[in-house]
């Protein structure tokens, strides 16, 4: 089931697993979601809208659950959330490396439209851009 947060500190320790340097944010932009089964939290996405951009902060989903759907259902529910909120273009940056998340986002729509350069320290991002509307 996804929840919105609104108390980062409900699923704090969560992130930390994922993301050590996640410290919280105090971006009004950002909107933070949460996947849980039991009342465990087993995934989570953090995104930001600005105007008609959004920007895919994070997003993670417990080791054992990964490959059953929670990603793409996190997915789906920002999405709509997005084009409610008349949202053009959703982007992210990710390591040139992490081909399990690359593979989702191009199933997904979007597109590789640029490297950025030691973007993840010794290691490249890719930009990739998905037309909302």
């Amino acid at each position: 089931m996804i929840e919105i947060i609104d108390d980062i500190n409900l699923v704090l320790s969560f992130i930390r697993n994922f993301f050590p340097q996640y410290s919280g944010s105090d971006n009004p932009f950002e909107k933070i979601i949460c996947y849980k089964v039991d009342d465990k939290v087993i995934g989570f996405m953090s995104y930001s809208i600005i105007y008609e951009n959004a920007d895919i902060n994070y997003i993670a989903v417990d080791l054992d659950y990964r490959r059953k759907g929670v990603a793409q259902k996190m997915f789906e529910y920002a999405l709509s959330d997005l084009k409610n909120n008349m949202v053009e273009k959703f982007s992210l940056e990710v390591r040139t490396d992490n081909k399990e998340a690359i593979n989702f986002y191009l199933k997904n729509g979007f597109k590789i439209v640029a490297i950025r350069k030691k973007y993840y320290g010794e290691c490249d991002g890719y930009l990739m851009v998905l037309e909302v509307i």
